[in-house]
């Protein structure tokens, strides 16, 4: 009869200690997993903090040009774009096409880092000045698959630039001014000098003199010659005046007065352009000054003056008129009085004016024009009708005598 094997025997008690060392095992790596977890967490908290506390918009842009992050201030500068997602030739310049001589794209390809300045025309900030730079991300195997774009606000140092360069440009006038004065002033003294002395003679001889002398014509053309001559003289004084260097003191200033003399400055040129220059003058007396720098409102009231010249295109009439509204002095100048939307300088940019986009007006003139107003405690209004016409309204807070 054949021997019964004895049924096999399980070490249960082996394998439950088995079983729980494994568990115990998972359960370390689980919790070691959660507190690396954490701390990456942790660290992506703290550099997101530090990206978003940057001064500097901060974009990184795919191989394909669209945007894959912005932090906190670059979403603030285009509010009105949501730009996860789109091109950053769209969402920051509205373009269609890539722009040329895109830095993105020469990163890209030469993985350099390139930096630049550029004027932003859309969005919250348009009319403010930034300082670029692209670095190229690079993947582990050594190719650009990213760049990183920064974008920097230096307006405030670019109306420094301006203003030191505006600066220079008056110190320069002012040395050929006073080069030159004494060589014209001294002719024209002469001119001044012996028409006056011709016309005494005139006047005294009239009625004796021949029949075929013309004496009135005569009289008439010494006259001419003689209030020329001291117009010119009253042109070079206002010269040396506007070119010498400007002071931040203020006085009180009859504004009319400033307005005549810096009109006596390009009326010239509106000559030659054919164009009318027509001031009026209805300040209530009493009521028609104000507290400002002389050499700065004349700096300021000349700049504007050339840009409705320049944007006239030959012939016309450019109004100055000069008008109290309210407690304030309204100086208003146009072109046959046209004008379009009324936009505030101070809406469209603190420091930049939003005319600036047009090539007939001057980015730095009219920064430093906007710059003067805001010291002098005034406003500064621009208007463009469609024929790209100018109008630009000042007021001043005016100071009662």
């Amino acid at each position: 009869m054949a021997k019964q094997s004895s049924p096999v025997e399980y070490d249960f008690k082996g394998i439950g200690f088995s079983k729980i060392g494994y568990f115990k095992e998972v359960r370390s790596k689980i919790k070691e997993l959660e507190q690396l977890n954490m701390e990456l967490a942790r660290r992506h908290n703290k550099l997101e903090a530090i990206i978003d506390s940057m001064n500097s918009g901060l974009t990184i842009l795919d191989s394909d040009m669209n945007i894959v992050f912005a932090n906190r201030l670059q979403m603030l500068m285009f509010p009105e774009v949501s730009l996860i997602g789109e091109k950053c030739h769209q969402a920051f310049f509205r373009r269609k096409k890539i722009c040329s001589n895109c830095p993105a794209c020469k990163t890209l390809q030469s993985q350099e880092i390139f930096r630049g300045e550029i004027r932003i025309k859309h969005g919250a900030f348009a009319g403010r000045y930034y300082e670029w730079s692209t670095s190229p991300v690079k993947s582990p195997l050594g190719r650009v698959d990213e760049v990183v774009l920064l974008m920097r606000d230096i307006t405030r140092r670019k109306e420094a630039e301006f203003k030191l360069l505006q600066s220079d440009r008056m110190a320069a006038i002012g040395l050929l001014a006073a080069g030159i004065a004494h060589e014209i002033n001294n002719p024209l003294t002469s001119i001044a000098g012996f028409s006056e002395a011709l016309l005494k003679r005139v006047k005294g001889r009239q009625r004796s003199a021949p029949e075929n002398l013309d004496i009135e014509s005569l009289r008439e053309y010494l006259e001419i010659i003689f209030n020329e001559a001291y117009r010119c003289k009253d042109i070079i004084q206002n010269l040396l005046e506007y070119s010498r260097k400007s002071t931040e003191d203020k006085e009180i200033l009859e504004i009319a007065k400033t307005i005549k003399a810096t009109v006596m400055l390009v009326r010239k040129h509106a000559k030659d352009q054919k164009i009318k220059i027509v001031f009026k003058n209805v300040l209530t007396s009493g009521f028609n000054r104000i507290l400002g720098n002389e050499s700065q409102i004349q700096h300021l009231l000349l700049n504007l003056l050339n840009h409705s010249l320049k944007s006239a295109g030959g012939g016309g009439e450019l109004t100055i008129l000069a008008r109290n509204l309210g407690h304030l002095i309204e100086v208003h100048l146009a072109i046959n009085g046209s004008g379009g939307s009324d936009l505030s300088v101070a809406q469209q940019s603190e420091m930049s004016c939003a005319a600036a986009a047009s090539p007939v007006v001057s980015e730095m003139d009219l920064s430093i024009c906007y710059t003067i107003m805001k010291q002098h405690d005034g406003e500064l209004r621009f208007e463009e009708n469609q024929r790209n016409r100018f109008s630009f309204t000042l007021r001043f807070p005016a100071v009662v005598a």
